[in-house]
């Protein structure tokens, strides 16, 4: 899994995918962090519709991939996972810590000062991995079933 983990530091975007209750979909991209354990943290305002979707937990899907050219270099990864917002205290502190050290700019932006009070942390405990990677042939495809509390 050093091999995911390596992924997952080298990008920062990912593409969230939530329902509402309805049933319709909705996708996003998201500043994402991860931690050594692969949950993964990403901050947003309450309000928007995937923070709604995920209310007090949801399960989720995510993708992260790299842009290029040419079918033989597609690598990405596709997740599922349960979401939610982190506890205050602890979680919320580690999830702060986790985030900010990735990008300590979003700290120091002083037009991010108003949304970031209206932001909250939220977490990605992940459930399920494919790793797909065309550098190692056509279609290769690693699979991975975690088995994490929410």
């Amino acid at each position: 899994m050093e091999h995911i983990h390596a992924f997952l530091q080298a990008h920062n975007t990912l593409t969230l995918a939530t329902v509402a209750a309805d049933g319709r979909p909705h996708a996003c991209a998201l500043f994402y962090a991860a931690d050594e354990s692969l949950t993964l943290y990403f901050l947003s305002d309450p309000n928007t519709a995937h923070a709604q979707h995920i209310g007090q937990g949801a399960v989720v899907a995510a993708a992260i991939e790299e842009n290029n050219q040419d079918w033989r270099t597609i690598r990405g990864l596709q997740l599922h996972g349960f979401a939610r917002p982190c506890r205050a205290g602890e979680e919320t502190q580690t999830a702060r810590a986790v985030y900010m050290a990735r990008f300590p700019f979003i700290g120091r932006a002083e037009t991010l000062a108003g949304p970031l009070m209206r932001a909250r942390y939220y977490r990605i405990v992940l459930s399920w991995i494919r790793f797909i990677d065309n550098t190692r042939g056509f279609g290769f495809k690693e699979e991975f079933h975690l088995h994490h509390g929410r």
